[in-house]
């Protein structure tokens, strides 16, 4: 009897503290990695852009933790379009071998965001993101998969920005009404 006052006891103690950690974890702003808090009248967004795109994959997957993606125009709140994208590299510094010693790569990216009333929300925004990375002679392997992924990252960076953009937008009613 004894025992199984003690494990109820030690189970109700196990509970309270899961429910502690819980409430604490909510309470400090906690919230799933991707997920943005969209306005709410853009709770339906088509995006418009290059189907091969990372970009654009990154964006549409990111935007499914926070809102519906649609496959058609005429069901969106919204119209997410990207414009131009752009990669481009350029050498910072050589050795005095004039070997390739330090690079800098740059994704570029012009975006616009439409209500389906046809208001614009954002017209040709331009985000410009910047790495510099170091060509390490003896590893050509390393060099060459670093380049790659960093090139993703800003991708994946980009489209992390775009929604935060988004996501900071004021609709007013008579925007969204209309």
């Amino acid at each position: 009897m004894m025992k199984k006052h003690s494990q109820s006891l030690a189970l109700l103690r196990s509970i309270t503290i899961v429910c502690l950690l819980i409430a604490m974890l909510t309470a400090c702003g906690f919230k799933l990695r991707g997920s943005f808090q969209l306005p709410a009248e853009l709770q339906k967004i088509y995006v418009v852009g290059s189907q091969s795109s990372d970009l654009v994959r990154d964006l549409k997957e990111m935007l499914a933790y926070s809102a519906e993606v649609v496959a058609n125009r005429s069901d969106a709140d919204a119209v997410l379009t990207i414009n131009k994208e752009e990669s481009d590299t350029r050498t910072l510094s050589v050795d005095s071998r004039g070997k390739v010693r330090e690079s800098e790569m740059e994704f570029s990216v012009i975006y616009s965001l439409a209500l389906a009333n046809g208001d614009i929300l954002l017209d040709k925004e331009a985000l410009l993101l910047v790495r510099d990375y170091i060509n390490d002679e003896n590893d050509i392997i390393g060099r060459t998969n670093e380049s790659t992924v960093i090139t993703r990252d800003l991708k994946r960076d980009a489209a992390q920005q775009i929604l935060r953009r988004i996501q900071a937008l004021k609709i007013s009613s008579e925007t969204a009404v209309k």
